[in-house]
């Protein structure tokens, strides 16, 4: 039997969490267009339109580059028409200033023949991710 594409979303969650990202890759189509709409100066590593496996690819490397995921814990997960989407609870430490924060996302993804096509990331709380990237005052 297939898996289903909320199941197939289930176990990658679960590989995530655990630091295994390759599962991901494995799944992307290879015009996959990746999208994390931080709009702040402060997220800008990891914020914005990625084309492809190299574009998906640079997201990582700039989450990577500026935070230290210690918690990604998928909430909720439903269908909304073509789309399926996840609640997510993000816990994270600021690689610039050391200072953790927890924030809840969206991800809305667009699956075909066990496919990634579209990922969309949105942030309930941008401005927390702003402070824990600000210096902290002497």
């Amino acid at each position: 039997m297939a898996q289903t594409d909320i199941e197939l979303l289930r176990d990658l969650y679960d590989r995530y969490a655990v630091g295994d990202v390759a599962p991901l890759f494995e799944h992307l189509a290879p015009d996959v267009e990746w999208i994390s709409c931080g709009r702040s100066p402060a997220l800008a590593a990891f914020s914005g339109i990625f084309h492809g496996l190299d574009g998906v690819q640079r997201y990582f490397q700039g989450l990577a580059q500026e935070w230290t995921i210690t918690k990604h814990e998928m909430r909720d997960i439903a269908r909304d028409g073509d789309q399926i989407v996840t609640r997510n609870l993000v816990e994270a430490v600021s690689k610039v200033t050391g200072k953790p924060v927890a924030v809840t996302t969206e991800h809305r993804w667009v699956l075909q023949d066990g496919r990634i096509r579209r990922f969309e990331e949105r942030c309930d709380d941008e401005a927390a991710l702003e402070a824990a990237c600000r210096p902290s005052e002497p």
